[in-house]
């Protein structure tokens, strides 16, 4: 079966009036360019899938670390296919084939990120993370920044539609954005070549939902703790990570919190919970949530997918 190409790809629909919502975040995402001037790379990559059904993509997930990860939650996706909206048998029996190569029980995965099964198109997708940056500090959220409603979504469901209706500086930030690369001399020659490359068979830019970091800020150095999908679910991890992670990681390491630990711990997730601005303070450390923006390349044939060496810098070779 053939899919059609991407309408659009290499354009972008920037309209005049936007709806009142859309307008006022597109002038606030012009103020924040003038504020916070500079690109800076937020980081490896995201993995994850779209679903092509007719002219139609839509993103199934994101999130995902490599690659192979990225493959293993398209498996998911397709496992829950099967056993909760029960499709034609010969449907079924073409997922389940592609499961047991994506997340096999035994063996090596099958490194495939394209997939047809019946009427749709499946493939492994990459998003590229950054952050505004100005005046020697990372983007804060908007406020026009929020929460998902609910358990995250992973951006599932999410349109991959380039001519949805832009403002002015959302297209302005997509032209930036068209040639954005690797400084040359901070990666791998591959890397930047591939990238390159990127830029010509992928030559358009979308813009998607933010994420969130907290960065601890200590001697001028920004570290990453935790984040989430919005700002008030990235700050509530930051509280768990004193109730929860740090007892547990103490109990992992054969030394267990005292009960005095424990209340300062509490005391500090609260004290973090009750905060609703981007900067806090808590047991004299200072920490701050950071606005991660993301980026897909789309071209003719869809959204890009896993570059060449991406297996191997964000994969199982580069962890080990």
């Amino acid at each position: 079966m053939s899919f059609p190409l991407m309408q659009g790809y290499d354009r972008i629909e920037m309209v005049a009036d936007l709806d009142p919502v859309a307008a006022v975040r597109d002038r606030e995402l012009g103020e924040r360019m003038r504020d916070y001037p500079k690109l800076f790379p937020a980081g490896s990559p995201d993995f994850g899938f779209a679903i092509q059904s007719g002219t139609r993509w839509r993103i199934g997930s994101v999130g995902a670390s490599n690659p192979e990860e990225g493959r293993r939650s398209l498996a998911a996706h397709l496992r829950r296919t099967v056993t909760e909206r029960e499709p034609a048998p010969e449907l079924a029996r073409a997922m389940t084939a592609a499961v047991d190569r994506l997340d096999p029980e035994e063996g090596e995965q099958l490194a495939k990120d394209e997939w047809e099964i019946g009427d749709r198109r499946y493939r492994v997708i990459r998003i590229e993370k950054f952050t505004l940056v100005g005046g020697g500090a990372m983007e804060p959220p908007r406020s026009t920044d929020t929460d998902p409603a609910g358990a995250p979504t992973l951006l599932r469901g999410h349109p991959i539609d380039p001519l949805a209706p832009a403002g002015h500086w959302e297209t302005q930030l997509r032209l930036n954005l068209l040639g954005h690369r690797p400084h040359p001399g901070t990666v791998p020659d591959i890397v930047q070549t591939e990238a390159d490359h990127a830029i010509r068979t992928h030559p358009g830019v979308l813009l998607l939902p933010p994420t969130f970091i907290v960065v601890e800020i200590e001697d001028g150095a920004w570290k990453p703790l935790t984040g989430g999908e919005g700002p008030d679910v990235a700050r509530h991890h930051l509280a768990c990570h004193f109730t929860e992670l740090l007892p547990l990681l103490r109990e992992f390491q054969g030394d267990p919190a005292s009960a005095e630990e424990l209340a300062g711990w509490a005391r500090a997730a609260e004290e973090i919970r009750a905060t609703d601005g981007h900067e806090f303070a808590t047991m004299g450390r200072v920490f701050r949530t950071v606005r991660v923006s993301r980026m897909m390349r789309i071209g003719r044939d869809g959204p890009e997918g896993p570059r060449p060496s991406d297996q191997e810098r964000y994969g199982r070779a580069a962890a080990q």
